[in-house]
């Protein structure tokens, strides 16, 4: 009974009797028949005037200590028993009523209202996933997801309207998390599936343009940076083949295409998918004036055997070409051919996917396997570059050290997997925690000791919009800002605090929270009072 009026076992016979009008009078609104909203209220009325009542609430919470109390619940009134579950917080209980419920032959409007009943204790569950830290995307996810599901197949189409278009927001905006956290689970769990799916299906809603809006505050670039982080190099071809041909690819997400290439061919020896890469370091060269790729193409030359190639790419025989850098140039001079098979090597270590991360490239595990030895013969390749290989380990530890001026920290590389900025979750219009007694003090005293910052000497007005929005903030601001102007302040302390009752709205982003304080002044009496707050997104918006 407690739970149901949303009361707490402290509460006296008048904060029971508020915390029943306050439930009483705020029905949930989503269409609940008139049956199921009576049957609610007695079920509110009993329990108010079993706990108001000392000798009733007595006996009451003697039952509660011997575990005897059993409530009988009438067949009609089941759906409101249901309801008051809901309100106080027994989502897994009414999910479990409810699904052997509807194994039943049920009235319509009875099913009606069991069903939008559960539809709310998914909703719940999501927000509990939500509030979590880390929150559970994925949680939260499969909860509204059921939701939408079961009022959609089991639900009129009328039925909840407003809730069903609650739950599609809310999944507009979590998805994107949701699909990054299915993407970072471990490479054999089958519901990574899921999360290639949702990459597909943003991707393709959104369309082009890297700075495009993604809900959730994503833009398109960070989306992708962030799923590429997570995706093996297969995947992320596979990804890039199959997106149609009207959402063209950014130049960042073909950069990391082609170097998935080079990984895969390298670690699947299959040294076909060299020139496939290479074709995208092209496409790139004519679309990307400020970077030349020469690096990339001269290496990916190397990698099927042409030198003649990769020494132009690099500029290494022409002191005019436009791709030479003196630092690639001085090192190869200096090292020979087995210099420019250790900057290949080296080169082969950007590409860092899920499933080649843990790889360390080594080019004779490559010309040394017999399937990339008969596509270079095919190509009628000399080869010059394989009989490089027993030379590298020549290569001195200095050679090592000049290798990290070619390749400073800032070098020119597009790659998604590289560059990853950290992501925001401002404007993520995700579900607040849910507001329970201990969160509603914690909002209280945070109110109490803000307010005495902004009246007492110091004047602190900036804390203000921490804890409160509105006309709440407005009021407040002016008042305080008067009171600075005219040199007068506040100097008082906060004694005590008592939550009364706390009301939670439906949707879970409003609440009603009745409080009584005791102040404590210089040269003054203390002053207990008895006030009304109404949070929104807990934030204070109306009150004392």
């Amino acid at each position: 009974f407690y739970r149901v009026l949303g009361a707490e076992p402290h509460f006296l016979g008048d904060g029971i009797r508020r915390a029943y009008e306050a439930r009483a009078s705020k029905p949930p609104p989503y269409g609940f028949s008139s049956e199921a909203l009576i049957s609610r209220r007695q079920i509110l009325q009993a329990a108010c005037e079993t706990l108001a009542k000392p000798s009733s609430r007595r006996d009451y919470n003697q039952g509660l200590a011997e575990d005897t109390i059993l409530t009988q619940v009438p067949w009609d009134k089941v759906p409101g028993a249901l309801c008051v579950l809901q309100e106080s917080g027994e989502a897994e209980l009414v999910l479990r009523i409810g699904e052997d419920l509807l194994k039943e032959r049920l009235p319509k409007g009875f099913k009606q209202d069991v069903v939008l009943v559960m539809a709310l204790a998914y909703v719940d569950m999501s927000r509990d996933a939500m509030a979590l830290n880390p929150p559970d995307f994925i949680g939260g996810c499969e909860a509204l997801e059921r939701a939408l599901k079961l009022l959609q197949e089991e639900g009129a189409s009328s039925l909840a309207p407003d809730l069903r278009a609650q739950i599609d927001e809310t999944l507009e905006e979590i998805t994107p998390r949701c699909v990054l956290e299915l993407l970072g689970l471990p490479l054999g769990d089958e519901r990574r599936e899921e999360g290639l799916h949702g990459v597909r299906n943003i991707l393709w809603a959104v369309g082009g343009g890297g700075a495009a809006a993604i809900a959730g505050g994503f833009t398109r670039e960070y989306f992708m940076n962030e799923a590429f982080l997570r995706m093996t190099a297969t995947e992320q071809v596979d990804l890039f083949a199959a997106t149609p041909s009207n959402i063209p690819a950014e130049s960042f997400e073909v950069y990391g295409v082609a170097l998935a290439l080079v990984a895969n061919a390298f670690v699947g020896k299959k040294p076909h998918l060299i020139q496939d890469a290479d074709n995208l370091f092209q496409q790139l060269q004519q679309t990307k004036v400020e970077i030349d790729f020469a690096l990339e193409r001269g290496l990916c030359s190397l990698l099927v055997g042409e030198l003649d190639d990769c020494r132009s790419w690099l500029g290494l025989d022409n002191v005019n070409s436009p791709f030479r850098d003196p630092s690639i140039v001085d090192f190869v001079l200096e090292n020979s051919l087995p210099g420019l098979c250790k900057l290949l090597e080296t080169w082969l270590v950007f590409p860092r996917f899920r499933d080649t991360k843990d790889i360390q490239f080594k080019l004779g595990d490559y010309y040394d396997d017999p399937t990339v030895l008969r596509y270079l013969e095919k190509l009628e390749s000399p080869l010059a570059a394989a009989a490089a290989i027993a030379k590298i380990g020549a290569v001195k530890d200095s050679a090592i050290q000049a290798l990290r001026k070619v390749f400073p920290a800032s070098v020119k590389i597009m790659c998604a997997g590289l560059v990853i900025g950290a992501m925001t979750l401002v404007g993520l219009k995700c579900i607040p925690p849910r507001m329970d007694t201990k969160l509603a003090e914690s909002l209280v005293r945070k109110w109490q000791f803000i307010k005495s910052q902004a009246l007492g000497p110091d004047h602190c007005l900036e804390k203000l919009s921490e804890v409160l929005d509105g006309q709440m903030l407005k009021i407040w601001t002016n008042r305080a800002a008067e009171i600075a102007h005219n040199g007068w302040f506040w100097d008082y302390s906060l004694v005590s605090l008592t939550i009364d009752s706390v009301i939670l709205s439906m949707d879970g982003r409003h609440a009603t929270v009745e409080a009584t304080l005791e102040e404590s002044a210089p040269e003054r009496n203390d002053s207990i009072y008895t006030t009304r707050y109404e949070m929104s997104d807990w934030k204070i918006t109306e009150g004392a």
